[in-house]
């Protein structure tokens, strides 16, 4: 996974309200109040995903707290790396959706929770899994540039994990298939229409079934942006509206329905 935390698949925006632009590049920032460029990475299931509902659970949601807001919003799908570097250059209003880190932190702000991953593992064929408690002391392969979350942390903690690394999600996946390492991290929804060249490889390892953790999905903003804070706590307040009026309950039931269809 990139710089969200594990295994994903593309974005398309299908504005009504919202609308979408292409490879808007802006070499300043934008006033908070007006029309509202934000991005968002690519191939990212459920979350985001061009052949899910609505462009995704993350984008529905996000889309439904600006329309909340009044405030008309662009949302461009660009690589993780550049995304984020350009959001925390504050050429865009904000980015999402991202898991917490510390040193993250220290450059953006975070809404509150938009979303949540349900993380698994997954291991080799020849390794036998009842409990987490039969992965103590295994190999663990991360991709370079993983920002581990809190919960994967403390779960490398619990189990004595030793940490190796791959180039990228799919590099892990084979060293775990090949015996080269024996775990991995993986985004427990999972479909085989979304992830079509992922389940190719994922053929060759075993996922477990059994929740590893719950890692926190958010709405970030760069600190740079002049009333970043200010407009972290709009969308705060829009997010708690349709929390409260059973609109969010709606979108959270419908993408549920459709990422536990494995």
């Amino acid at each position: 996974m990139k710089k969200c935390g594990v295994v994903g698949l593309i974005f398309l925006c299908l504005g009504f309200l919202p609308y979408f632009s292409v490879a808007a590049q802006k070499q300043n920032p934008l006033p908070l109040d007006s029309d509202t460029l934000l991005t968002t990475g690519a191939s990212y299931f459920p979350y985001v995903d061009k052949n899910a509902l609505d462009g995704g659970w993350s984008v529905s949601l996000v889309k439904a707290v600006f329309k909340h807001m009044n405030t008309p919003i662009y949302i461009d799908v660009l690589p993780w790396q550049r995304g984020y570097k350009w959001a925390l250059e504050g050429k865009y209003q904000g980015t999402f959706p991202y898991v917490y880190t510390d040193e993250r932190a220290k450059s953006f702000i975070y809404s509150k929770q938009i979303n949540s991953i349900p993380v698994r593992i997954y291991t080799s064929k020849e390794m036998t899994v009842n409990t987490l408690a039969d992965v103590t002391g295994a190999r663990l392969c991360l991709p370079y540039g993983h920002s581990l979350s809190r919960e994967q942390a403390a779960f490398i903690k619990a189990y004595k994990l030793s940490v190796q690394r791959a180039v990228d999600a799919g590099g892990c996946i084979v060293q775990v298939s090949k015996g080269w390492g024996e775990v991995g991290f993986t985004n427990g929804y999972l479909q085989g229409d979304h992830n079509s060249a992922l389940f190719e490889v994922l053929d060759n390892v075993n996922i477990i079934d059994i929740p590893v953790a719950t890692i926190p999905l958010y709405y970030i903003v760069s600190r740079e942006l002049e009333n970043a804070q200010a407009h972290i706590d709009k969308f705060n307040a829009a997010l708690a509206f349709i929390e409260q009026s059973g609109e969010r309950r709606q979108i959270d039931a419908r993408f549920e329905t459709i990422a536990n269809q494995n």
